[in-house]
């Protein structure tokens, strides 16, 4: 019998102990069974990663409105409003956007600043901001009007939970703890 080339290099391949390399069809399909396996888990968990940063970043929009709006006030020695861009929804009077204007609170028309969020968040304002499209800061970097508020901010369903708080104290002083939007 007459071997091949081919045979004779297998043949001295296995004489040497030295096996041939490559993957076998068999070892693909398990390699890409598990693969397909891990994308499974990961993908959503992804998702929700990506959902709690646009959140994230939402609020730190927010609150860096806030802190830039009594640092600029401390800055001119005079009246700078953190303004609604559309206040006219009453349960969503921040979600269109924002900005920060100097002197009296009005309209986003000349603003030192434009906030604009990530998303389709909604951004309800609660307790004395209920309704309230705009708060200022004097020229000591004070709450104008002393009042406390809370800001709710949620995303767009039930997978963006949790949503935020941004509570605002009388003096002006913002903080942040986590919200169930839809218990």
């Amino acid at each position: 019998m007459i071997k091949s080339v081919a045979e004779l290099s297998l043949d001295k391949a296995s004489m040497y102990g030295v096996r041939p390399r490559g993957f076998t069809l068999v070892e693909l399909l398990i390699a890409l069974t598990i693969l397909s396996i891990m994308m499974l888990f990961a993908i959503p968990a992804f998702n929700e990663f990506t959902q709690q940063r646009r959140m994230t970043t939402n609020v730190n929009s927010m609150i860096a409105a806030i802190n830039y709006a009594r640092s600029e006030a401390t800055r001119r020695g005079g009246l700078v409003t953190v303004q609604a861009n559309d206040a006219t929804d009453n349960a969503d009077e921040w979600g269109p956007g924002f900005c920060v204007t100097a002197n009296d609170p009005g309209d986003c028309n000349t603003p030192l600043q434009v906030f604009t969020l990530n998303g389709n968040p909604t951004i309800d304002a609660t307790n004395t901001l209920d309704g309230v499209d705009g708060f200022s800061y004097n020229g000591r970097g004070l709450k104008q009007d002393g009042f406390t508020g809370t800001l709710r901010v949620c995303g767009a369903d039930a997978d963006d939970d949790p949503g935020r708080v941004v509570n605002i104290n009388a003096i002006g002083r913002a903080t942040v703890r986590n919200l169930i939007c839809f218990p």
